[in-house]
């Protein structure tokens, strides 16, 4: 009797226990067989996926659970999650998948004080400083970019899903950096599963889930049929974009010799699954046009090509389906984001909760509108310096996680100036600037900067915001700075001078959205302009102390800063300099204002610049040591750079300029041609104001948007028959 009861208590909790413990892709197996569809890696390769999955559709194939590696979790994620074929292959080739992986935000989103840095610092963070030495990024590249573009396809998926409740179970599958094994994640954040198993060596950083390490499943199993299996698939369908390894050359490189290693391995695990596939199972390469890893601007060729690898396979996918169970697949579509009221902050950084807040919400309510809240996420990143940040759901709750820069919080920036004229005149310039940020719960920085060459200057900045959302600020800076001033008179040269300052100077201001600031600077600066070389025989060393305090207003839209296509920015600045060494009030009225605004003419940008600057001098204040300087690229380009001195000018360019490489391939360096005409109204002498003349120039050049900087090669036609040749690197607006 005993017995009878345990063996019936045993059965009683199979029976319960039963349906848990049963495989994710184990359907009714009276109905027929379960079909596994496994996607291989690839990265670019994988839209020729999307043209087999695309006849899957066609066809009713049923699928009841997918596994996928690399770009093929990616594809494999967004079809578990309910999206058709057709609107992955509209996600493939509708996106700029370049701009996606470089992760920078677009030039709008970011805050304008951000905006005004890049104008002087070019790169990015390349390096962090401590007390251990010098760090370095995990990769090239951040995932940002692809974080919160996948967040948005996926914003009906929790960031605590099980992958088993999906519309079709799914497996995405990394590299444990640690023990070198397949991890197969089945429950969690979606998103960083796709991520951790497309995180290159090198090309990304490692990914940390759950205090784990992960990158590119590759490694491991780029073809994942034998998770698949695991999960009860009956039938496998692998979609295998590998290549085999190339026979190597005889003058093979370091780093060829790195990647055909790599490429071996990642074959090696591909050859290891595929024995693992038997009769009834289905093994289709739709890579027939050998497209690139990294051609995603060929994203349209390989789903056509997926598509007419498929149509072959038809008679053997029709077998699969007739033996598997159910007889007819019906995907759902994707559903829409999750709707919630509640915004929870995860805050991984040392600011305050209140503040990262205020700045998310920007005094608006909380919103599910997706570009809202990609342009907040943006403008909060370059506000913070933060790591990443993201927006997801879980439990109800919208959900923003910020999270610290992994690189540290003493962030390198590098750049470079360069000028030659051809003619025995050049300047060059080296930048750098260390940036402690964020600098208190509060959020601002403290950044040290340098500027070695040609001219060479040192500087130290604190930059603190201020109020609920930081849109506040105060500003001090002090600075030393050796500059070389060349003097020209139209196509004369008067001499060199080496003008030196020593000062402070600092802002009390607010910005405007993103998009302005308004501010009353301030400063004091003791300055000394002594001669290198000039026609002068009786040149005397000119100096004098000064104070000088201002308002500055400024805006700006623009979409680019070398060559923007849409967007205006304009600035204005008003300045009131005194003498200190004068017993009088005696002083220096200084106007500068300029506007620049982009637009597109069928394939062509067009530019319109115009500035105007006035120094109105009311004795003491020496006028050589308060001038604007013209010439130059973008500033009357007949001319030499920054060789022409004057008090008052007028200026106004066109210029029309045309891309001549694609803008769509992940490895992208903008390449320009364009034509400037311009025109200016000068001073004839530099000390006499009233007496004017009009200038023009004309110039053709070619351009490079480089990591470091734009770079410009060129001519120029002037006023008088003046000819310039000039090569350029750095800002020019």
């Amino acid at each position: 009797m005993k017995l009878f009861i345990r063996l019936a208590a045993f059965l009683c909790l199979a029976l319960i226990f039963a349906p848990m413990a049963r495989a994710a892709c184990d359907f009714d197996d009276e109905d027929g067989l379960d079909v596994g569809l496994v996607l291989s890696g690839g990265g670019a390769k994988a839209s020729t996926q999307v043209g087999v999955l695309q006849i899957l559709d066609e066809l009713d194939i049923p699928v009841h659970c997918i596994t996928g590696t690399s770009m093929g979790a990616v594809v494999g994620a967004f079809y578990a999650a309910g999206y058709s074929a057709d609107e992955i292959g509209n996600i493939m080739t509708a996106n700029n998948w370049g701009a996606i992986f470089r992760g920078n935000a677009p030039r709008r989103d970011k805050s304008f004080i951000e905006k005004e840095r890049e104008e002087t610092y070019f790169s990015g963070n390349v390096a962090s400083i401590s007390k251990n030495g010098v760090k370095l990024p995990g990769g090239l590249s951040s995932m940002s970019g692809l974080k919160l573009f996948y967040r948005e396809i996926l914003s009906n998926i929790p960031k605590d899903a099980d992958f088993d409740a999906l519309e079709i179970p799914f497996r995405a599958v990394a590299t444990n950096l640690h023990t070198g094994k397949a991890k197969a994640f089945s429950k969690g954040d979606l998103v960083e599963s796709i991520l951790a198993s497309m995180a290159v060596p090198g090309a990304f950083a490692p990914r940390q889930i759950d205090g784990e390490y992960y990158v590119d499943g590759g490694i491991a199993t780029n073809l994942p049929i034998e998770v698949a299996k695991k999960m009860g698939a009956d039938i496998i369908i692998a979609v295998d974009v590998s290549n085999p390894p190339p026979r190597p050359q005889s003058d093979i490189s370091v780093a060829g010799t790195a990647l055909q290693i790599t490429t071996i391995i990642v074959w090696r695990g591909v050859q290891h699954e595929l024995s693992l596939l038997t009769e009834q199972d289905l093994l289709i390469r739709p890579n027939s046009i050998n497209i690139g890893t990294a051609a995603y601007e060929r994203s349209a060729e390989g789903i056509a090509a997926g598509r007419e690898v498929a149509e072959g396979f038809k008679e053997a996918l029709l077998a699969i389906k007739a033996k598997a169970a159910p007889a007819e697949r019906h995907i759902m579509r994707a559903k829409p984001a999750m709707e919630a009221t509640e915004l929870k902050i995860v805050n991984n950084t040392g600011m305050k909760d209140s503040l990262i807040r205020s700045r998310y919400l920007q005094g608006q309510s909380h919103t599910e509108n997706p570009v809202i809240q990609k342009r907040r996420l943006r403008d909060l990143a370059s506000f913070g310096g933060f790591g990443e940040v993201d927006l997801g759901y879980s439990n109800g709750a919208t959900v923003l996680t910020v999270d610290e820069n992994k690189l540290g919080k003493n962030l390198l920036q590098v750049g470079l100036n360069a000028a030659n004229d051809f003619e025995g005149s050049s300047s060059y310039s080296i930048l750098a600037r260390v940036t402690h940020r964020p600098l208190s719960q509060y959020g601002g920085d403290f950044s040290l900067s340098g500027e070695f060459g040609t001219n060479i200057g040192l500087s130290a900045e604190l930059y603190q915001p201020l109020g609920a959302a930081g849109r506040f600020f105060i500003q001090p800076e002090i600075f030393m700075r050796w500059e070389q001033r060349k003097i020209n008179i139209l196509s004369l040269r008067v001499g060199d001078f080496r003008a030196r300052k020593i000062g402070a100077r600092g802002r009390i201001g607010r910005e405007i959205g993103k998009w302005g600031v308004v501010a009353l600077e301030g400063g004091i600066d003791t300055t000394r302009l002594t001669e290198i070389v000039s026609i002068f025989d009786d040149f005397q060393a000119n100096s004098a102390d000064r104070a000088n305090i201002g308002l500055y207003f400024a805006t700006d839209t623009l979409d680019r800063n070398d060559w923007p296509t849409s967007g205006q920015r304009l600035r204005m600045r008003a300045k009131r300099t005194y003498d200190l060494a004068s017993k009088k009030a005696e002083t220096t009225d200084k106007l500068d204002i300029s506007f620049l605004t982009a637009f597109e003419f069928p394939e062509f940008g067009v530019l319109l610049n115009g500035r105007y600057g006035e120094i109105s001098n009311k004795g003491g204040v020496d006028a050589s040591l308060e001038i604007f300087q013209l010439g130059g690229f973008r500033q009357m380009a007949a001319f030499s750079d920054r060789s022409l001195p004057v008090n008052s000018f007028v200026y106004g360019s066109v210029e029309v300029f045309r891309r001549l490489t694609d803008t769509g391939k992940l490895i992208d360096l903008p390449i320009y041609v364009g034509a400037i005409g311009e025109f200016s109204r000068l001073p004839l002498s530099f000390f006499e104001i009233n007496q004017r003349a009009n200038a023009y120039a004309g110039s053709l050049y070619i351009g490079a948007d480089t990591p470091l900087g734009p770079l410009f090669l060129g001519g120029a036609y002037g006023s008088g028959g003046t000819t310039q040749f000039f090569f350029k690197f750095g800002r020019t607006f």
